[in-house]
Formats: structure tokens, sequence, C-alpha cells
């Protein structure tokens, strides 16, 4: 039996903010340096001169290492960074604060673009997140990256972005921290890490599952061309590989016995982007799903609601509801803002309410138990 683990928080922290919303802080880069600056730009202003300065002086220093063809790029660099440090600062701190928002997705790649300063930004950006719990309590940090390979591997991924390096080098030292992740299942049951049968001992997926740790498995993604492969009939031509892999995550997560008041540590990806009709919830009663595509890939509540846990004390809930570019640009107009970024805050607040309500709509609609106050 695991310990109250990252799923059972969730839950809790879903019932704290009154919705299944998780804000994305994904940092889209757009068309020249001019056009990057117009959008991140203000952001210099949005806490002090004393505050910029601090961080501008981080990067300048993690960028004086870089190598770059022209150095008059290096300071212009360090101040991007800075700007978008500050910038998701701000909409961390609108969500938290304004909205009630406690749930965050942070996705690798827009991070690891930049090099390796991306990834000081992302720990950072982490490590602001978890001063922010210890005063409002309750929030959840995950971070989408998708990794999957050997388990060896693997240990590895999960060691730098769950855990810690206090095991295997006597420091204490957590690089990230994150409450959950996801991985992608190629690679089969190697990815979540879970045992050495050879050696007979625990492996370190396992043993942070049993920490309380969450890990979401790639299932039926939300991008055009993901039924290509997921949803192919096996041979035997009565279940899709989707499905196969359903079956095969509640097997596992019932020889391990992950569940704690009956949710699994054991986490899907299922976007809302295609048709669900149900089948994944009854497979698997207690995984939680992280459901993107909602904004911009056109997701639909509709096609996801099935999914949700229908019965029980978590009736309602079992879900994390995805959106990227309409919480980090909500007021741009494609995401139904005023376009103007002086109006950050105010387009942020107006789009958060215009999701709750459209959500409380859609469990009217779906006839399934709306699990929050109001």
């Amino acid at each position: 039996m695991v310990v109250k683990h990252n799923f059972y928080k969730l839950a809790r922290t879903h019932k704290l903010q009154n919705t299944l919303y998780c804000g994305g802080l994904d940092f889209h880069l757009f068309n020249g340096y001019d056009a990057n600056m117009a959008i991140y730009g203000p952001a210099e202003h949005y806490y002090g001169k004393e505050m910029y300065e601090t961080v501008y002086n981080v990067y300048a220093t993690a960028v004086s290492i870089l190598h770059f063809e022209n150095p008059a790029d290096a300071p212009k660099f360090a101040k991007i960074i800075t700007l978008l440090e500050l910038y998701a600062k701000k909409i961390i701190d609108t969500l938290v604060i304004k909205c009630n928002v406690r749930v965050f997705k942070p996705q690798a790649a827009f991070y690891e673009q930049f090099g390796p300063v991306g990834l000081i930004l992302l720990s950072r950006i982490c490590g602001y997140i978890k001063e922010m719990e210890k005063i409002h309590d309750l929030l959840i940090n995950l971070l989408d990256c998708k990794r999957g390979d050997i388990s060896t591997t693997q240990e590895a991924y999960f060691r730098a972005l769950l855990g810690d390096l206090n095991d295997p080098l006597g420091i204490n030292y957590t690089p990230y921290g994150f409450d959950i992740i996801n991985v992608t299942p190629w690679m089969g049951k190697d990815v979540l890490a879970l045992c050495d049968e050879k050696a007979g001992k625990d492996l370190l997926g396992l043993k942070l599952m049993r920490q309380g740790k969450g890990i979401i498995v790639v299932n039926k993604s939300s991008n055009p061309s993901g039924p290509e492969y997921q949803e192919l009939v096996l041979k035997d031509g009565e279940i899709t590989l989707q499905m196969k892999n359903v079956h095969d995550l509640y097997a596992i997560n019932q020889e391990f016995d992950l569940e704690y008041d009956g949710l699994s540590t054991i986490g899907m990806v299922v976007g809302s982007t295609h048709e669900c009709d149900g089948s994944i919830r009854k497979a698997f009663p207690s995984t939680t799903l992280l459901v993107p595509g909602f904004g911009a890939q056109g997701g639909k509540f509709n096609k996801i609601m099935k999914e949700l846990i229908p019965t029980g004390p978590h009736a309602g809930l079992g879900a994390i509801f995805s959106s990227s570019r309409g919480t980090m640009y909500a007021f741009l107009t494609e995401n139904g803002g005023s376009g103007r970024v002086e109006n950050l805050e105010a387009d942020l607040i107006a789009s958060i309410a215009s999701f709750r309500k459209a959500e409380k709509q859609a469990y009217a609609d779906a006839n399934i138990p709306y699990p929050f106050e109001g």
C-alpha cells in the first residue's frame, strides 16, 4: 500500500480550487526579438527595478559561460530569460492569488529550447511554486516531459525530476522536485522502473510512487495523428493498442498495490480532442487522467466527461484539465482576450472565470455530479 500520494493530494487540491483546471507554463516564442519584447518586455516592471536586477544578475552569470557567435547577443539573451521568469511569476501569482488555481504544468521542451539556462529557469520556477505553497497551501506542480526509456535510464530521469541526490551522492539536493511527471509507454513497463526481477529489488520508480510521487503514462494523446498508432487494433481483433495499455497499467496497479483511498499513483494522458466513451474509466477505475487539448488544440469537455470518476467519494474528479496557451496568453485575441498585454492579469482572470462556467455546464450536460462548491 502506498502512502497518501500526490494524486490524492491533487484531488484535495481540485476541491480547494473548485475546478479541474491546470495552468500550463509554456513559453511560446514569437517572430523576432522585437515581437518577443512586445509580449514579455513589460515584465521588467511587474516586480520593480530591484527584483528585475536581482533576477537578471542570475542569468547574466549563467550566460557568461555560454558561447555566442556575436558577444552582443549574450546580454540580450540574459534579458529575455529574465523577462520570461518574471512573466511566469506574474501568471502564477494571478492564478493562485486572484483565481484560486493551484495546479501547474510546465512543458520541459519550452525550457530546454533555451539550453542550459532554460533548465535554470525551470528550476527557479519550481522553487517559486514551492515557496508559494508554503504560504497558500496545496499546490501541485506537474512536469510534462514524456520521458520513456529502459529502466536504468528511466531511474536517472526519475531521480532528476521527482527525487533527489541524497541516496547516490550523500548530498541533500533536489534538482526540481516535481509532484508528478509523465512518461511514454513504448519501451514497455520499463518506463515505470518498477523492479529488477533478476536482482530481486525494487527500482526507483516504484520506490518514488510508494513515497507518494505520481507517474502519468501517455495513453490517448490530443495530437491529430495520435490515433495512427494508438487506435490500431491488435491481431486478435478485440482491443486497440491504447486500451491494451490501459489494461496493462491497471494490472501493474493491482500487482504492486499502488492505490490509496481509491486513487492510483499511476495516471494516464487522455486528450480532450478525441471522443471517449468511458471505457478507460471502466478498465482502470482509480486512475487520474491528464487531459490536454483545451484551448488552441480545440478540445471539448463533452469528449472527456464520460471518463471522470462517476460515483463514490471522488465522484466528478479523476482528471486534470490542462490549458497552456490559454493560461500564458489569455490576453491574445485568438484566446478570447483583449489583445493588449497590459491586460494580462484581467484577461487571465476573465478566462479562468469563463472556463469554470463552461466546466460546470459540462457536468450538467453529462449528468455527472458536480464536485465543487457553487
